[in-house]
Parts: structure tokens; sequence; C-alpha cells
């Protein structure tokens, strides 16, 4: 959730004016990082930051960033595309210089070619590509709003040989920074920040999210006053709460619809229990299709649009599902909360700029639900995996309390292989398998993405090699409380190799993993699945008359300490 702070009537008085000289002036761009071809302290490389510099000019509350990259392989291209918040009238400007037989040649970022996206009332989100950029270029770009940064990564996923935040102190704004990262700066002060020859960020494979790893500063604004005026922002969540309420495309958005009214009485005459009461809830709301925008504000301050028009954000559809779990008399509340591509909440304080997404929470007996109605193929009572997040906060007109949000169910598989051996040392079988909880969900979001049975069952040859599927069958697809099973059919290769009279059988004929993906000589981030994992594989084997069991793998049996993961093998 961002917010810019309007305060054009306002002057604020600047404390401290930083009167450092900028290490870059946008536009002049030496030789010497336009002959560059390499790197010298990465040289594997694809672009570097050469210059990221930003400044917070208190007595005009405005933002001000250069930042000048340097393309130098094909896979650095990607870099001369920028995302980045303000306001709808924010400035941008952008050169791509290039040198061309000794000539230095230079092509402006047009008008047209930056787009402006409104995300909420106040909130916008710009996007540019930069022009004619090729291996060798150097990009410069420079942009303000009128408001104070959210954050600052002095880290990314390429070298940054020089990064600089400036933020001017005064005695009428008071903020909070939060640093985040595992590298060290070159210098700091009260109101000066750099960070210098800045390694480029090596992600690791099922890390939670490397934004909770990068190098950087977040920051919140606690409040404005100056004399005469005075606003609170986040001193604490009840400050952040109130904030919520009052917000036109948050709890106000929530207030009136009266459409609900008529839904929850028709749901109360179907149904008596409670439970299937806010089942049917459920599945109203996610009629609503999700135009798949994470956000922690309403598209538009009316939800009956939303409804009319069946499609919405994350926070219109369960926002809306809040208020219709209410009518039905249920204890509900909206969770605000940053998703995991979005990086952690902090667990010590609040923060609005952190927030991104809504889902629901509702009280049923003495049970407590968390639910998110974007996923149509999502049962009631999980969340999809985007949220498992470990903290969110629910909030309501006047009540608020921590969240605690992890997994309410496991991704868990059983396989039954019943496999005969034949003469001709091929196999056939008949496979089937119950896939249960985030394992069902992941199975019907697959086959529903393929375009036909045929596709799915190609994809899942295609994922197994030598399998050939006969015979495809599924139950209880449309099911979405059940577990849902696939039953086939199958003859496979090039699992079987033969010495002379003695034939050798890999006994896992499917679903085996050969790759590793932690190929780092050393980690430095948890591992993060999301959710627990479960799967069993059972393999019944018959063997020919004239053929006699040799050897057989020893039985493994094997865990961490912590009990985090165990492996079991058995053949017998």
């Amino acid at each position: 959730m961002k917010k810019l702070i309007a305060i054009s009537c306002i002057a604020i008085a600047s404390m401290t004016v930083v009167t450092a000289k900028p290490p870059m002036k946008f536009g002049k761009v030496p030789m010497e990082d336009l002959a560059m071809t390499v790197y010298d302290k990465d040289t594997s490389a694809p672009a570097v930051v050469l210059c990221d510099y930003g400044y917070f000019a208190t007595n005009q509350f405005q933002f001000t960033r250069m930042i000048r990259i340097k393309i130098l392989k094909k896979e650095g291209l990607s870099y001369a595309d920028f995302n980045f918040q303000g306001a709808e009238k924010s400035s941008v400007k952008g050169i791509t210089f290039n040198l061309e037989n000794g000539e230095v040649t230079e092509d402006k970022l047009k008008n047209d070619q930056i787009f402006r996206e409104r995300i909420t009332n106040d909130y916008y989100r710009l996007r540019c590509s930069m022009p004619n950029v090729k291996v060798g270029s150097v990009i410069d770009i420079e942009y303000f709003y009128n408001d104070f940064p959210s954050e600052w990564d002095f880290q990314k996923y390429i070298p940054v040989k020089w990064s600089e935040l400036i933020i001017e102190t005064s005695p009428y704004i008071d903020f909070r920074k939060n640093f985040y990262g595992y590298q060290h700066l070159s210098s700091s002060s009260e109101s000066r920040w750099v960070a210098q020859d800045m390694p480029a960020f090596k992600t690791e494979a099922y890390v939670n999210s490397s934004d909770n790893y990068l190098t950087k500063f977040e920051f919140d604004i606690l409040s404005i006053h100056i004399p005469g005026f005075y606003r609170e922002f986040t001193t604490d969540w009840d400050a952040a709460n109130r904030r919520l309420d009052n917000d036109s495309y948050f709890g106000q958005a929530a207030k009136g619809n009266l459409f609900l009214n008529s839904i929850a009485k028709d749901i109360k005459s179907r149904y008596s229990d409670d439970l299937d009461r806010a089942k049917a809830a459920y599945d109203e709301i996610k009629k609503i299709k999700w135009d798949e925008t994470e956000s922690a504000e309403t598209s538009t301050p009316t939800l009956s649009t939303v409804y009319n028009k069946k499609i919405g954000n994350s926070a219109d559809i369960n926002i809306m599902l809040t208020e219709l779990f209410k009518r039905l008399d249920l204890e509900a509340y909206d969770v605000v909360m940053s998703t995991r591509s979005n990086g952690v909440m902090s667990p010590f304080y609040p923060s609005l700029n952190k927030l991104n997404y809504v889902i629901s929470q509702v009280k049923i007996g003495d049970k407590t639900y968390l639910v998110d109605a974007t996923e149509e193929l999502l049962p009631f009572g999980l969340i999809p995996f985007r949220c498992l997040n470990g903290l969110g906060r629910a909030v309501s007109e006047n009540k608020n309390f921590a969240v605690n949000i992890t997994a309410p169910g496991k991704d868990k598989s059983v396989a039954l292989y019943t496999v005969d051996l034949k003469d001709d040392n091929t196999l056939e079988g008949k496979c089937q398998v119950v896939n249960s909880e985030y394992a069902a969900f992941n199975f019907r979001k697959d086959y529903q993405e393929a375009n036909s049975q045929d596709e799915f069952i190609e994809n899942l040859e295609n994922e197994n090699a030598g399998l050939h599927i006969h015979e495809f069958n599924i139950e209880d697809l449309d099911s979405l409380e059940k577990p849902v099973k696939e039953i086939y059919n199958f003859d496979i290769s090039n699992k079987i190799s033969s010495v002379g009279d003695e034939i050798y059988i890999n006994p896992l004929l499917t679903n085996q993993i050969s790759d590793n993906p932690f190929k780092l000589d050393s980690r430095q981030f948890p591992v993060d699945y999301g959710y627990p994992i479960e799967s069993t594989y059972i393999y019944n084997y018959t063997i020919p008359d004239n053929y006699e069991i040799e050897e057989v793998p020893k039985p493994i049996n094997m865990g961490l300490s912590s009990k985090g993961a165990y492996f079991l093998y058995n053949v017998s």
C-alpha cells in the first residue's frame, strides 16, 4: 500500500541541507564509461549500475533519483526497462548513449514511451523502456515525485559501483528506517548513506523472497508536525489502523454495500450451519474473477461496481468476502499483509508501505479460518502460496491484532504403482495417484491450464522420460473439498538395463529428482518451501517365474536433526 502525501500548501523548513556534490550529472557520461566492455570487479556481470543517487529535499517534500547503468552483455538488456512509483505528474527523463565509430550518439526517452498506471487514488506506477539500447549502451534516467521514498536498494541483481542516498533532516518530519541485508555500507551518517562496489545479489533455491535479503532501507513516515498542522501515519498499529479505516479505498469502501444483504439473506435461507454458510459465501464471492492484481486497496470506493462487473483486484474480492461473512453474523476481519514476493512484514514495527494484499479471517465455533476467494480452484480453508508469508494484521474499525499466516495444509500425494515385468524386459502397469490439499489444487490448476486432456498427458509424459500413458481417467476433479485422483495404465522404457543373463531395474519409475537445486558452495539464506510436502510412492512389481531376485537396494531411513525433513526408502 503506497501513499503519496499531498501537502501542496504547506512549507516544511529544512533543518539540515547536505551540500555534498552529487556523484553524477545527468546527461554527462564520461568516455571511460562508454568505452567499458567488462566490469573488472565482476567479469560475469551482464550489466552494472555505475551510479544510483537519491536526494530527498525536505523543504519541497520532493524526492529525486538519478540512475546510470552500463549494458555489458545481451543478458543485461532487460535492465533498460524501468518500473517505479510516482504521482500522476511525476517528471521522468532518460537518455541512451552509444559509442559508434568513435562518435557518441544520444537517444532521448519520449513522453509517449512513459506509461502511467493508477494503482490507488494517489499512487501511480510508472513504466518505461529506454530507446535504442544495445550491448555497450550507457543509460541515464532521472525522475522525481512529491513523496518520501518508501525504500532504497543499495544492492541489486547486478553489481553496483556507487549507491548514495541523502535525506535532509528536519524537526518536522519523523520517520523510521529499517535496514535489511548481509552487506555493509561504505559510510553512514544521520542523513547520508553510501555503498561502494556492492556485489550482485545471488539468489538461492527455495528462498521465501530475495527482497528479504537484499541490502536496503525501508522507510515509513511516522508523523508530520509543523505549526498549525499535524498528521499521524504509522507511529503504531493503532495509528495505522485508523488510517486504514478512514481510507476511501479500504475501510470506507467496506461500509455500506447494501447489495450484500440480499446475498446473505439467500444464504441464510438455504443453510443453517455456520460453516456451510461461510462456504456458500466463499463460493459466491469466487464468482468474481481476480484480475491478478495484488493490492491492499480496492480499485474503487464502491464495491458494488466490482460485484456487477464480476472482476476485481485482491482487495476488492476479499474485503467483499469479509463483509459478507459479517452479514451472516460471523466474526470476521480483513487481514492486511505482504505477499512472499513483496518480502516479510516487520514483526516489530507497522508499515503501510509494506502492505500489498488482503485476505479474510472468519471464526466459526472455536476454529479460525484464513480464506482467499481469488483462486477459483482453491477449497475453503486453504490460502494461496503467495500468501504464506508468516505475518499479517487483522484490522477493523476499532480493533487490530497480529495474525500468524502459515500453511493450513500440506502438498500431499500418494501414488500406487502395480507393475508387471514382461518376458521381453518391458514394464507395464497401472498407476493410481491421490492428490490432497495443495497437491490437489496444483493438479487442478495444471489440468485447467492445459488446452486439452491430451496436452496434459503429453506434459506428464515429457516430465518422465520413457513414460507412455493409456486410458487416463480423473475422479473428483470438480469436487474441490475432496482429493483428486488420477488413474491410468502405462508402459515405460529406459528403466531396465541388461548385462548377460542379469537385468537391472530402477525401482522408482517416475517423479525422480534428477537435479540438485542447491548448487552454491555455501548458503546464506534459510530454505523455505512455503508449505510441508509429503510424497509417498509405492511400487508393487510382479516378476516372471523364470527370474529370481539376486539383490535389492539397502533400506534408507534418514532425516534432519531438526525433524524438518525425512526420507524413508525400503525394498522387500
